[in-house]
């Protein structure tokens, strides 16, 4: 049975924590399989991430959503791309997760990224912080890493679509540049705003939610709201969707239910990531939107 996209923020933080253990137990798995086999060969580091709507980015928002999303015991370390976020964390911590700035990690001031347990997450990093995650990563050995929010774009297939569009400039590429692409997405919710010819909104999802197999094996779903408020898909693919898949999704979905539709541009405005302009059933709940 198809999992349905978060009609809460407890309820997005529960899936999101559910893909990120299954992902990390697996590994686990694996890299017990290699220990017995005595292959002498590391597995790579694993690197997932995750993108949850939030209402605001605040620190208590913030620090809720890593409580939620990462707790359980699954990730042991969060480092934080505002230092603001990291002080409050910490503060209001139980003790079971270290909460430190991205220079407080790089120092280890609050943490031992390489000896600490469960995974490291980075929240909230920004893209000119890149450099600072890379090393971070570094640091933290075999544990895994996962990207919470982070603010770099990258296709969330773990490197594939960046390695493939470089072609003949691979000699270019940095090693900012392969990390930043290194990430499997486990967990994505994008609320849509579809805007409709007579000016009309109705609601849609971009949702992805991994409970077993590769990452990159799981489809991203895209999903709009019935006459009832149930959503139902109207597409999926493999890769993550652009602009333009969502259009034709949408366009094609509403073409096949009337036809009078046809060649008219029916579907305006897709995907607008500005937060004023999309619907976010966690909107008042101390959340906040990705950015």
């Amino acid at each position: 049975m198809d999992l349905v996209p978060p009609v809460s923020r407890e309820d997005s933080f529960d899936q999101a924590r559910e893909a990120i253990a299954s992902v990390c137990a697996k590994r686990a798995k694996k890299a017990g399989k290699k220990v017995r086999k005595s292959s002498g060969k590391a597995l790579a580091q694993l690197r997932v991430a995750v993108e949850l709507p939030l209402a605001a980015d605040t620190s208590v928002a913030v620090a809720a959503m890593v409580n939620g999303a990462c707790g359980g015991g699954i990730v042991g370390t969060a480092v934080y791309g505002n230092p603001d976020a990291a002080a409050y964390a910490s503060s209001k911590s139980d003790g079971k997760v270290e909460h430190v700035s991205i220079d407080q990690a790089l120092t280890s001031d609050g943490c031992d990224l390489a000896r600490g347990d469960g995974a490291v997450a980075l929240v909230g990093v920004p893209e000119d912080q890149i450099g600072a995650a890379r090393r971070i990563a570094e640091l933290s050995g075999a544990r895994p890493v996962v990207a919470v929010n982070v603010e770099w774009e990258h296709a969330g297939d773990g490197g594939v679509t960046f390695r493939n569009s470089r072609g003949d400039d691979a000699e270019k590429v940095t090693a900012d540049e392969v990390f930043a692409n290194s990430f499997s997405v486990v967990y994505s919710y994008l609320p849509l705003a579809i805007q409709g010819l007579m000016g009309a909104t109705q609601e849609g999802a971009v949702f992805k939610c991994v409970r077993g197999g590769a990452p990159e094996g799981s489809p991203w779903r895209i999903l709009v709201k019935d006459d009832k408020g149930a959503y139902q898909q109207v597409g999926a693919m493999q890769r993550r969707p652009e602009q333009e898949d969502l259009e034709s999704a949408l366009y094609n979905a509403a073409a096949a239910q009337s036809p009078v539709n046809k060649g008219i541009g029916v579907f305006r405005g897709l995907a607008d990531k500005a937060k004023d302009s999309i619907p976010n059933p966690f909107a008042g709940l101390g959340g906040g939107d990705k950015k």
